[in-house]
């Protein structure tokens, strides 16, 4: 089953909307030029953009593909969804026991894999780059300590 792009684009708006007004509520830091709301706030911009976007594709669309086409079924799309949702289970689940470099780094490896169609080694670099620069930027940049865990051990910054 594949929906029209502007009914997608539609809920993630919505979701998009949602986080900004949640992100107002939050508490102003004192003495900082930006507070907690600053990255949901981005975020939630961003979402509401693209689900503009995909609303204006799929309302020009629509007299070609519908609103909802149930001929177009593929199980491999499925599976990919499930993977990226495993994964999310996944890290919610062990982040504090392995820690984020470990946990976010063997899901996001698994996923590039996949989504890659199969490149391992080139999946492995972008894996460990990505995850080594995010922990990086969070610690050093946005003093944020992500969970460490309990296998590898403290990394210098």
């Amino acid at each position: 089953m594949r929906f029209n792009d502007a009914i997608l684009g539609l809920v993630i708006l919505l979701g998009g909307l949602a986080i900004v007004l949640q992100a107002s509520t939050f508490p102003a830091t004192h003495g900082q030029v930006y507070g907690p709301d600053f990255f949901p706030t981005i975020i939630g911009t961003g979402l509401i953009l693209s689900g503009l976007v995909l609303i204006v594709a799929g309302w020009r669309a629509r007299a070609v593909t519908g609103w909802v086409d149930v001929a177009g079924h593929r199980i491999d799309r499925l599976v990919d969804a499930g993977l990226a949702l495993l994964a999310i289970l996944a890290f919610i689940l062990f982040v504090d026991r392995l820690g984020f470099v470990l946990t976010a780094g063997l899901g996001m490896y698994v996923l590039l894999v996949r989504f890659r169609g199969g490149h391992w080694l080139s999946s492995l670099v972008i894996a460990v780059v990505l995850v080594l620069v995010v922990d990086w930027a969070f610690r050093t940049m946005l003093l944020v300590p992500l969970p460490q865990g309990h296998i590898l051990p403290r990394l210098p910054w």
